[in-house]
């Protein structure tokens, strides 16, 4: 079992979200990452979007936490919070070589795009809302 901690930033009703490069194929994700051990989730989650994005990150509230089994049967939990960056114009790709870009999606977009887990739906509730409707969410690892 794997624990990654996920960071939900808004920006404008858009949410940030990483590109991920692995084994030829590409997918997006929350800014985030494992967590080491002897580290909090919310020190994790700061070194995580550092590494990512080359950027400091405010963590807030949780959001909410997805449980899920990736295609080759790891279990994973993603504990989401919410992150604050006050000098996003600053963001850029950082030294985790797994990230490859980044971007601001709105609803519309969100829907186009392999989010990994798939998380779409709440995301989509959660900009329109600013709420989540569940707390804990079960999911399959779309491929």
């Amino acid at each position: 079992m794997r624990v990654r901690v996920a960071g939900l930033f808004l920006k404008n009703s858009s949410v940030l979200l990483v590109e991920h490069s692995k084994v030829g194929r590409s997918y997006w994700l929350l800014p985030g990452g494992g967590i080491r051990i002897g580290e909090s989730t919310t020190t994790a989650l700061m070194r995580e979007v550092k590494e990512e994005l080359n950027i400091d990150a405010v963590v807030s509230e949780l959001l909410f936490v997805v449980e899920t089994l990736s295609k080759d049967g790891t279990h994973i939990i993603q504990p989401t919070f919410i992150i604050k960056i006050n000098n996003f114009d600053n963001i850029k790709v950082g030294r985790d070589k797994r990230v490859i870009s980044y971007k601001l999606f709105n609803i519309d977009e969100i829907g186009q795009i392999t989010i990994y887990p798939d998380i779409a739906r709440e995301l989509v509730d959660f900009i329109k809302y600013k709420r989540v409707k569940k707390r804990y969410i079960c999911k399959k690892w779309v491929e």
